[in-house]
């Protein structure tokens, strides 16, 4: 919807324009948005399959090549957080000083540190219950 601004010399209204800048850097944010679910939604993706290995395959021999499977997927889906929080923090750190609403980079580190320490619990609990 186009902002109208009153004329009052004159009955009619002029629609004015949206400034752009302001819409490529919204458009910027939001990318950026993104790309940080997208990071997170990798992350996910391997920590539960790893976690899914773990769970229904740990009767299967030999263990050894599952358990480095696992393990390399959960080691993946740590780093995926922590890259998402630096990627995130990038542009962040790019674009604060101007007048736009970004999600605080703390709510996103807090995130992807507790995420990615999930992770490393998560392998820290398979190598200690795996029988040799």
């Amino acid at each position: 919807m186009a902002l109208q601004e009153n004329n009052p010399d004159n009955k009619h209204t002029v629609p004015m324009l949206p400034d752009t800048n302001s819409l490529a850097l919204d458009r910027t944010v939001l990318a950026n948005e993104r790309t940080y679910q997208a990071w997170i939604r990798t992350g996910l993706a391997a920590l539960l399959s790893g976690l899914g290995i773990e769970k229904f395959m740990n009767d299967v021999e030999p263990v050894l090549p599952l358990l480095l499977v696992t393990v390399m997927l959960l080691i993946f889906s740590a780093a995926a957080f922590l890259l998402s929080a630096w990627r995130y923090g990038h542009l962040h750190v790019r674009i604060s000083h101007l007048e736009v609403d970004l999600l605080p980079l703390w709510i996103v580190k807090v995130l992807s540190i507790l995420l990615a320490s999930c992770s490393l619990l998560s392998i820290i609990d398979l190598l200690i219950t795996t029988p040799r």
